[in-house]
């Protein structure tokens, strides 16, 4: 029987994207044969009911003993395996990388974003697009140490696993990855119900995601609250939470819209689901928007997206549902656009043209395929 670790900073029941890869591609492989441990970090205390192994290190403890005990974790599972599979380029996937180089076992990663820019912009340190991170070097003035231990792990991982062409080029480019490492797998994306939404009452454009300097959301306020004034439909709607959540509630309470925000927690994604239907629009203002699972998600629902220029999404966009995430004019433009009645039919009706479908089916065949060419 073939054995395979994986490793993810998170799994069921959180949400995002890694935890419903890792769950997704494990009964997959107990389905074919395959003898599979997770290994997570995690605050879950219920029963885990899965035909393979789950080992949930606890998120609260401090960081260093988390991550020794996620080490140990990781090597115990990986003494009896064939293949070391990480998600994270940090937290898991240095000390799953670490258990599988010192027991010889085959590796493989998957991840997305960039831990390091990911790091400053959150932190308010710089605020650049990830681009324009790079191309200035800041990432040997900010974590030089940190970038030549993923530049090591990454070159010597057997098989990186990447969603998007843009990744591609950006691991190649700066952490000098060899092509013949890197596999594209796009995420899943596929025709879920196209719903023609009234928009005669309200027009809704809705947020989902971290409240975090980078995804720009302050910028986004700024621009609501100027075509609100002139649109009595327009509605704005923040789902989700994070650190900077009471600084963007004292600017709307500052705001003349500030009657038509809404702010919510972050929820269950079936809940998300019946929000994203009863939207007119979708938005990813982010710095760079990576291949943001929410976006991918309207879309399948037929809601059209406005997201930043700067992106690694499988779908390309039409360009005037693109705006530059630090031009405020260009955004203003483009949601007024949306609420623009011929425009936004049109938007709706290119949606038809512009889906693909990849559904999970053929993510988790294309994973499969990797791990047994192992």
């Amino acid at each position: 029987m073939k054995n395979v670790v994986l490793a993810t900073g998170i799994f069921y029941p959180d949400l995002g994207g890694p935890a419903i890869h890792v769950r997704k591609i494990s009964e997959a492989l107990v389905k074919h044969g395959w003898r599979v441990s997770v290994v997570t970090y995690s605050d879950y205390d219920g029963e885990d009911d899965f035909d393979f192994r789950v080992i949930r290190i606890p998120r609260s403890q401090p960081l260093p003993i988390k991550m020794i005990k996620y080490f140990f974790a990781v090597f115990r599972q990986t003494l009896g395996s064939d293949i070391v599979y990480y998600f994270n380029l940090t937290s898991s996937g240095i000390p799953a990388f670490l258990s599988a180089k010192i027991l010889g076992k085959k590796i493989v990663s998957r991840f997305g974003g960039d831990p390091i820019w990911e790091r400053v912009v959150e932190y308010n340190k710089r605020f650049l697009s990830i681009l324009e991170y790079y191309k200035d070097g800041y990432y040997m003035k900010d974590n030089p140490n940190l970038f030549r231990v993923i530049r090591y792990m990454l070159n010597h991982t057997d098989v990186i696993v990447l969603y998007s062409d843009f990744w591609q080029k950006f691991y190649e480019k700066y952490y000098g990855v060899s092509a013949e490492r890197i596999k594209i797998i796009y995420n899943p994306v596929f025709r879920r119900e196209f719903l023609e939404n009234n928009t005669d009452d309200e027009f809704t454009f809705l947020f989902a995601g971290r409240f975090v300097s980078y995804k720009n959301l302050e910028l986004v306020l700024k621009v609501f609250d100027k075509i609100s004034k002139d649109d009595g439909r327009a509605r704005l709607k923040l789902i989700g939470k994070g650190p900077d959540e009471e600084k963007l509630r004292n600017i709307i309470r500052g705001l003349s819209s500030r009657d038509k925000i809404t702010i919510l927690p972050s929820m269950p994604q079936e809940d998300l689901f019946d929000h994203i239907k009863n939207s007119s629009v979708c938005i990813g203002p982010a710095l760079t928007e990576f291949n943001p699972n929410f976006i991918l998600e309207c879309l399948s629902f037929g809601v059209p997206a406005i997201l930043s220029r700067e992106n690694g999404l499988t779908i390309k966009l039409p360009n005037s549902w693109q705006f530059s995430a630090k031009n405020e004019e260009e955004l203003e433009e483009t949601m007024r656009n949306f609420l623009k009645d011929d425009f936004y039919k049109n938007a709706k009706s290119e949606l038809n043209t512009i889906m693909i479908e990849q559904t999970w089916d053929k993510v988790v065949a294309g994973h499969m395929e990797i791990l047994n060419s192992l």
